[in-house]
């Protein structure tokens, strides 16, 4: 038996991830659909505590369809169940405490108790101390490339039960479209509920590497900013971004990231980045 999953199974726990969802149209299961679902809301639910705490919970196939971008290039979204979603929320009620332990404080996206506000606040923070320059960063096909291998390597070093890495495994199996028979597995399903878990679970590797390095930096999701005084140091910056990276198998796009001067021109979660107030003194011109 399974601790955290009897937990997450608890009918408390159960309930309140259903509460979350229960406006969700998809449809319950394969061969269930939403409306099926609503006048046996109970057993269904019942059953899917049973299913978790047994370990016979199995999730469904996950269908995939494209939806374009701003820049003309289509992006795979995963349509899961109304229970996988349901399932999802109640384990990921289990996990967050133990994830918060070890996250870094300047990792803001899909956390308990943080929120858009203050990420800018950091960044606010960090420009008002001078830190004048700014990588502007984005990961190319993050949620695409994250390669299954060393992600399930820190889901176990982090849960450490293995009926639970076992189930993290088949929803990212069956959350991403299939590959060659020799390609890598790669990919966390967007639209699955515990996938923002998963993505900073392991990007707080990046997260140890900056603060270790004494770069300053706001992330929120696979979304970050590193700040510097100079172009010269967030050149540097950059560089050490990059190599960070490549060791967890990403890449910055080229296109995308860049190194600008804080200011209005620069936007980050929708929002435009302040200048750097000058202090009592200080000249303008250079």
């Amino acid at each position: 038996m399974s601790a955290l999953l009897e937990k997450a199974a608890s009918p408390a726990i159960i309930n309140n991830a259903w509460r979350k969802h229960r406006r969700d149209k998809a449809i319950w299961r394969i061969g269930v659909s939403r409306e099926e679902m609503k006048p046996h809301m109970v057993y269904h639910l019942a059953r899917l505590c049973e299913e978790l705490k047994s370990g016979n919970y199995r999730p469904d196939p996950v269908r995939f369809f494209p939806v374009s971008k701003g820049d003309g290039k289509e992006r795979i979204i995963s349509a899961v169940t109304l229970r996988d979603k349901v399932a999802q929320r109640a384990l990921l009620a289990v996990l967050e405490p133990m994830g918060e332990a070890v996250f870094h404080e300047n990792s803001f996206g899909y956390r308990p108790g943080r929120s858009i506000d203050m990420a800018l606040a950091k960044c606010r923070e960090h420009i008002n101390c001078g830190m004048e320059w700014v990588v502007d960063a984005d990961i190319k096909s993050y949620f695409d490339e994250i390669p299954h291998g060393p992600l399930m390597k820190r889901v176990r070093a982090l849960i450490r039960d293995p009926k639970v890495v076992a189930l993290i495994r088949r929803w990212l199996d069956v959350g991403v479209p299939r590959r060659g028979f020799l390609g890598e597995a790669k990919g966390i399903p967007q639209g699955s509920v515990i996938s923002p878990f998963l993505c900073n679970l392991y990007l707080t590797d990046l997260d140890r590497a900056l603060g270790k390095a004494n770069l300053p930096f706001v992330r929120f999701a696979d979304d970050f900013l590193v700040f510097a005084r100079t172009r010269a140091d967030a050149e540097d910056a950059r560089k050490f971004v990059e190599k960070t990276l490549r060791r967890l198998g990403l890449a910055l796009h080229p296109e995308k990231t860049r190194i600008a001067k804080c200011g209005p021109k620069v936007s980050f979660l929708g929002r435009k980045l302040p200048k750097i107030r000058k202090r009592p003194g200080e000249g303008g011109g250079r």
